[in-house]
């Protein structure tokens, strides 16, 4: 109230001073224009207008400025009384309310509130999430940068660890020991596998680890086992499996395959082999089959297609040895040595040109088994070639909907590039943080036993 009192006696002595101001001015001018009357004519009405026109402006700026102050001052004691009494709750309760001078005043202390509200709310998110600085997000990227290359790193130590059982293992079979069981036939099997791709990966780790993420998202193949996280490798398989059911499509529709399709008649009596695939012609089914169609019999089993067609027929010889093979590993004693984790399995379906992805772990199961009943069980079906066997897809392909499949996979290739690559980022440092975890777990494990001895 002191300083409100204090505006107005200084806006009522303005008006005073401005008043006895335009008094002076007004007599200066009408001397003037009495004295100079007579010489001057037309001139002097000309002046006179213009001095009273400046000072009528003068005037309205003079007023304009007070009526500035005792607004600014009335919506600062708006805000004061607006804002949270905490701090003086005595004085806050024998203050006298001030009545309020007028309707402009109240209305115009309203939207000021509002936007005091507003700026706080807006400091107060800017505050809980400030940018980071130069040097953090130079931490940041070092540390995942470490991150990356330990994680490939143990990949490849793994590598030369199973190099080492895969000796051990060859030398026990040399010597006459125990035969082969399948998990060591998968572990050798893939130990070659990963020993062909390492030699451009370590290429790739030691001087370009920055296009490693690039690597994982356009060349998996590229990647070894070991250095393959669970989640790439569903993305991967269910790639394979859309390109087997577009190549099962192609072939279902081919000319040259229907006289050879299906390779084993099924019926209440039992399963026999059909007329073209007994006997010895059954040896030269592959020789009959187009070049077109035998790429995509290749892609069926997810093999490689370059080449002529001499290559991709030696391809094909050398992949189903391996799987008659491992189907005889397989059948040792009943089905028992059927893989029953879901990423075997899907992995034994995929090499033999069976469904993997989009189907149930039962339906999986059944149709590796209704494989193994005619390629090793059955008497009558169990002399199948390998050139038959190349067909056996055909007739036992689950060729159910895809469309879940194609529509993640739509969904994924879609997303930027960059998205790709912190995905990829951040699994690998959420996966090799598990693993220290883990270790670390365990040392306090085995330090505490320790104690307790």
């Amino acid at each position: 109230m002191q300083a409100s009192g204090a505006l107005r006696a200084a806006a009522q002595s303005s008006r005073a001073a401005a008043s006895r101001s335009v008094a002076r001015t007004a007599s200066r001018c009408a001397a003037t224009s009495h004295a100079s009357s007579a010489t001057v004519g037309p001139l002097a009405s000309c002046s006179r207008s213009s001095c009273t026109a400046s000072i009528a402006r003068r005037q309205q700026h003079l007023f304009t400025t007070v009526r500035m102050l005792h607004q600014s001052h009335m919506l600062l004691q708006a805000q004061k009384s607006a804002s949270p009494s905490t701090t003086q709750p005595s004085t806050a309760s024998t203050s006298k309310p001030q009545p309020t001078t007028s309707t402009t005043q109240s209305s115009t202390s309203e939207p000021t509130q509002q936007l005091a509200k507003t700026d706080s709310t807006s400091t107060d998110v800017t505050d809980s999430k400030p940018n980071k600085t130069l040097t953090e997000r130079a931490k940041e990227l070092w540390a995942t940068a470490k991150y990356l290359f330990k994680f490939y790193f143990n990949g490849v130590k793994q590598i030369w660890a199973n190099r080492t059982r895969v000796q051990l293992v060859r030398a026990r079979v040399a010597d006459g020991g125990a035969p082969l069981s399948r998990e060591e036939s998968q572990l050798i099997h893939t130990h070659q596998s990963d020993m062909r791709k390492l030699p451009l990966f370590l290429f790739i780790l030691l001087i370009l680890e920055e296009a490693l993420p690039l690597v994982v998202i356009w060349a998996p193949s590229l990647l070894p086992s070991t250095c393959i996280l669970p989640n790439q490798l569903t993305k991967i398989r269910m790639g394979k499996e859309v390109k087997r059911a577009e190549a099962f499509a192609q072939l279902e529709k081919s000319e040259s395959l229907k006289q050879l399709v299906p390779v084993v008649q099924e019926s209440s009596d039992g399963a026999r082999l059909t007329e073209a695939h007994s006997g010895e012609a059954s040896a030269d089914v592959l020789q009959k089959i187009s070049a077109e169609d035998l790429a995509r019999l290749a892609k069926m089993f997810s093999l490689s297609t370059w080449g002529g067609s001499s290559m991709i027929r030696r391809r094909l010889d050398t992949h189903l040895s391996y799987v008659r093979q491992d189907d005889e590993l397989m059948c040792v004693d009943g089905y028992s040595a059927i893989p029953q984790h879901v990423d075997a399995l899907a992995k034994a379906c995929g090499e033999r040109g069976l469904r993997c992805s989009g189907i149930e772990h039962r339906e999986m199961f059944d149709s590796l088994r209704h494989w193994l009943r005619l390629t090793t069980r059955n008497p009558d079906t169990r002399s199948l070639s390998n050139s038959s066997i190349a067909l056996l897809p055909m007739q036992l392909y689950n060729p159910a909907s895809l469309q879940d499949v194609k529509s993640e996979l739509e969904a994924e290739s879609n997303r930027g590039l960059i998205d790709k690559t912190k995905d990829v980022l951040r699994e690998v440092v959420e996966e090799e943080k598990k693993v220290a975890h883990r270790e670390e777990k365990s040392k306090i494990e085995e330090h505490n036993k320790k104690h307790q001895q």
